[in-house]
């Protein structure tokens, strides 16, 4: 088994997950994740300005894909927080989940105040029976993989960065709702995605691919204010190249693949609409391969989910 928050499931996080299915398969074992719900920082500084990458739903498609057999949902609370490193490791690590093998990233802790580290949880299963496999810290570029790194670069507009990291574009999803109609006026028709996810990229124009009708499709997407129209709400409005239909009430996956430039206000909607014209153009040569959302097994083959054994 391996233990985390696996926001993202990261590149990093990916090299936990491939530990852990090979050590299982060694020992005829199902590969095991164990992860909490809300978040710890969420448990301990609700008031904190914190936006998860993935939600639980998408964690579990992605560990699915990588060979997980079951993932386990603990509930992070008062009791778990506040038990001491060795109570979670005899309790939760050697009672509950039966771990033989636990796999865990250089930098992780457990327990009150976070005060267990690899090399306590590794004396820990020497007297409790099961093994610890340490793994090292990842680099690109230079700076270690981590889920706040890759906040930062989408919070940076930085999505071509965050997408190696991630092994996958960093997408938004929810029905499309309706606005203004004004970008069919002006000869644009966009989609109004009403996201549900906690974290946007920075402002402005990106080049995306999106699925809509269960098909592919590349396009430009605005997100930001509408700041020459005078508005202030934040949103995400999608043009697809090519399609042709309505997408009103249906749900839709729009993927952030470039930035093209910041979101700024035009002296008149002329100058608007020609610059809309370059950013479809730029976005059409774009050398970007389109992205297509790898099918998985069926939803019977996913995970089985907290408390199921």
């Amino acid at each position: 088994m391996t233990i985390g928050n696996f926001d993202g499931v990261h590149l990093a996080h990916r090299e936990l997950i491939r530990r852990t299915v090979a050590h299982a398969a060694e020992i005829g074992s199902p590969a095991v994740v164990l992860t909490f719900s809300p978040h710890p920082i969420r448990f301990f500084s609700p008031k904190a300005r914190f936006y998860e990458i993935t939600t639980m739903e998408e964690k579990a498609a992605r560990m699915e894909e990588l060979g997980i057999d079951v993932l386990v949902v603990e509930s992070f609370d008062g009791e778990i927080g506040g038990m001491m490193p060795e109570e979670f490791a005899r309790t939760v690590l050697r009672e509950r989940m039966r771990a033989r093998i636990v796999t865990v990233g250089y930098d992780f802790t457990f327990g009150k105040n976070r005060t267990g580290s690899p090399a306590m949880l590794a004396r820990f299963g020497r007297s409790l029976g099961f093994d610890v496999d340490v793994v090292p810290p990842l680099l690109r570029g230079g700076a270690i993989v981590s889920s706040s790194r890759i906040r930062e670069l989408l919070l940076a507009g930085r999505v071509r960065e965050a997408e190696e990291l991630l092994c996958r574009p960093y997408k938004v999803t929810g029905p499309v709702v309706r606005g203004t109609a004004r970008g069919r006026k002006l000869g644009f028709p966009t989609a109004n995605v009403q996201f549900t996810q906690e974290l946007l990229p920075l402002p402005g124009v990106y080049v995306i691919d999106a699925e809509a009708d269960g098909a592919p499709y590349r396009g430009v997407a605005n997100v930001g204010f509408n700041p020459t129209f005078g508005e202030n709400s934040l949103g995400v409005e999608a043009h697809l190249f090519d399609f042709q239909g309505d997408l009103y009430g249906r749900e839709m996956t729009v993927w952030f693949r470039d930035r093209i430039r910041d979101e700024r206000k035009f002296q008149s909607v002329d100058e608007l609409v020609r610059q809309i014209g370059k950013d479809v153009e730029y976005a059409r040569a774009a050398r970007i391969p389109l992205w297509r959302e790898p099918r998985g097994a069926g939803p019977g083959d996913r995970p089985r989910e907290a408390g199921e054994r």
